[in-house]
């Protein structure tokens, strides 16, 4: 079915930026000019910033109009008003795919679905409905301004699409549902091995260190600090906020060593810990099996980076019994990065 095939677009766009957009939802959005053209594939990058619909309808505009201009427009209130004021009758005949349903209510950004209706647009296929109390209702909200709405999740043909934008939405939603979202980032080469010097790519790093930029808290376990002696820095990252995560190690050494580079990073808080607590806000923890099996009760999701290389005389790699789910996988530099849900018992 068409419509899947552009739906699949906006969520493999989306997930580019899974993570990176926390506190907010992963979002991509896809638009067509009146034959059917692609005009745009956007997503939402970072809390705060323009919407995954505003990009799409930017470019969009763009592409019809030949105006550059509204390029020099970063905030999404502006890009609203500008589009307002200037986008005429261009929107009248497209057709947008959108991953979750444009937000309704009026936060950091204003609303989605009330620019979308007042640009009078023609047609939105959706992927799934918003879990935000808030935020949810623009799919009814359009469809009573006379736009027509498709719901993915009322579609038989669209069904897969829908099982795709909800995965999506596992880190919001576990935020929204419970005041946390853990996240296990693990990296190995094909045989497993996890010693030896770097393992990722530089451009894994540079994906893992803009996370690290959206993070409440970096866990890691004490023998991952007396081994690898990390500093935990973000300095590969290319998001303009460089923060350093905070950071909570999890030992059984009452007496922890502060020697490690990261205890040294300016406007940093690093915590010890000796028994697991309650979570709240973004976590994402890095370490090996020892860590994961103590935590695998409260991961949500691992993020799993495979390099394409082999360690001829390696001794560590990860010992554990676990079986996943597997939510994106994606090629990111030389390494292949899955996306991965935990089976419960």
């Amino acid at each position: 079915m068409v419509d899947s095939f552009y739906l699949d677009l906006a969520i493999k766009k989306a997930w580019d930026y899974q993570c990176q957009t926390l506190p907010n939802p992963a979002v991509g959005a896809v638009i067509l000019d009146k034959f059917g053209a692609i005009l745009s594939i956007q997503a939402h990058k970072v809390a705060g910033d323009p919407h995954a619909e505003v990009l799409a309808l930017q470019e969009s505009y763009y592409r019809l109009s030949g105006d550059s201009s509204i390029f020099n427009l970063f905030q999404s209130q502006e890009i609203h008003q500008f589009l307002l004021e200037n986008a005429k009758d261009y929107f009248k005949d497209i057709t947008l795919y959108v991953t979750l349903e444009p937000c309704i209510h009026r936060g950091k950004t204003p609303s989605c679905a009330e620019l979308l209706k007042l640009l009078g647009i023609k047609k939105i296929i959706i992927g799934t409905q918003d879990c935000n109390k808030e935020a949810k209702g623009g799919a009814n909200a359009l469809k009573s301004c006379g736009v027509q709405v498709i719901k993915a999740w009322e579609e038989k043909e669209l069904l897969r699409a829908y099982e795709d934008s909800k995965a999506l939405l596992i880190p919001f939603s576990s935020l929204q549902s419970k005041g946390s979202f853990i996240l296990f980032k693990y990296a190995s080469r094909l045989d497993g091995s996890i010693d030896g010097g770097q393992i990722s790519s530089k451009a894994a790093q540079s994906f893992m260190h803009n996370l690290r930029t959206r993070v409440d808290i970096l866990l890691i376990s004490g023998k991952s600090v007396r081994l690898d002696n990390p500093i935990l820095d973000c300095r590969y990252a290319t998001l303009k906020d460089k923060r350093p995560p905070c950071v909570t190690i999890l030992t059984h050494l009452r007496d922890f060593p502060k020697k490690a580079p990261l205890f040294f990073v300016p406007k940093r808080e690093v915590k010890i810990l000796h028994k697991i607590e309650k979570f709240e806000g973004f976590v994402m923890c890095e370490g090996g099996a020892e860590l994961f099996k103590t935590l695998i009760p409260q991961i949500d999701m691992v993020l799993f980076f495979l390099n394409p290389s082999m360690q001829s005389d390696f001794q560590l790699h990860m010992q554990l019994q676990a079986n996943f789910r597997i939510l994106y996988s994606q090629q990111i530099g030389d390494d292949l990065i899955l996306w991965l849900q935990p089976f419960r018992d």
